[in-house]
């Protein structure tokens, strides 16, 4: 009568099987562990580093019957500034391969971060083999010193000599401190091309997980010391040590170094 196969009735009818009940706390754990920021994939990654063999659809039907969502990362559209830099540098990653080693190329990148008393400026440096944010500057100012603030803390804990830094056309890259930093360090420095957001993809992905993730915005930051501990709680503590990275292989970018470290 109403035109659906018999299995469709035995599927819906079934009752949960008993793997399902012996994975429900697993996943309910993993799930809130990660504040909401797992979705099915993840979880069954993680739950096979834990010893625990469970495929995704599996997880899916757990989270489903649990009413568990995961936070939905808002659609990617990469931006970048065909900006007001003075002198551009080249772009030296225009049809080059994918760096095969840390600290080949690394990328910068400025957000927005709302704030109670006014907006707060977040600068960020990404190792564009392992995806790990290797320094960071979080200031009430957009100038040149919020993008070399960040790349002195990723100097200070990565070898850097040779390395090309990659970034949009923004003014703040071409600022003098920015390139005195640049040229002590012995850097080459490297910018999008005019209106061609995606040379600079990878960095505003992460921003984009940021905002997703954290979530910045709901509500705004009651001051930069707030900001400052809630930022290094999920860049520090969480997206670089904790956080499975598909592109990585269900790795954190923490987890993809030291392999490929023993790997070389």
């Amino acid at each position: 009568m109403l035109g659906l196969p018999r299995s469709s009735y035995y599927h819906a009818a079934a009752p949960p099987s008993r793997r399902d009940d012996h994975l429900a706390a697993p996943v309910d754990r993993i799930f809130h562990e990660n504040r909401s920021r797992y979705g099915y994939r993840r979880i069954a990654r993680e739950l096979m580093h834990r010893g625990l063999d469970c495929g995704g659809h599996a997880v899916r039907r757990i989270m489903r019957r649990q009413g568990l969502r995961a936070l939905q990362p808002r659609h990617f559209v990469p931006r970048t500034s065909d900006g007001k830099a003075s002198r551009p540098s080249p772009n030296l990653l225009a049809g080059a391969p994918p760096p095969e080693a840390c600290d080949r190329v690394w990328a910068g990148d400025i957000t927005f971060i709302p704030c109670i008393g006014g907006w707060l400026y977040l600068a960020v440096v990404i190792d564009l083999f392992s995806r790990k944010i290797i320094g960071w500057k979080l200031a009430c100012r957009m100038d040149g010193t919020l993008v070399a603030g960040a790349l002195e803390q990723a100097i200070r804990s990565r070898h850097s000599h040779g390395t090309i830094f990659h970034s949009d056309r923004g003014s703040q890259y071409s600022s003098s401190c920015f390139r005195e930093v640049l040229r002590r360090e012995g850097f080459r420095q490297s910018m999008s091309g005019r209106a061609n957001p995606y040379d600079n993809a990878t960095t505003e992905s992460f921003i984009g997980t940021l905002k997703s993730e954290l979530p910045i915005g709901k509500a705004p930051f009651k001051s930069l010391a707030e900001a400052e501990r809630e930022l290094f709680a999920y860049i520090d503590a969480y997206y670089n040590s904790r956080r499975l990275h598909s592109s990585l292989g269900y790795r954190s970018p923490c987890q993809f170094e030291a392999a490929s470290a023993t790997a070389t």
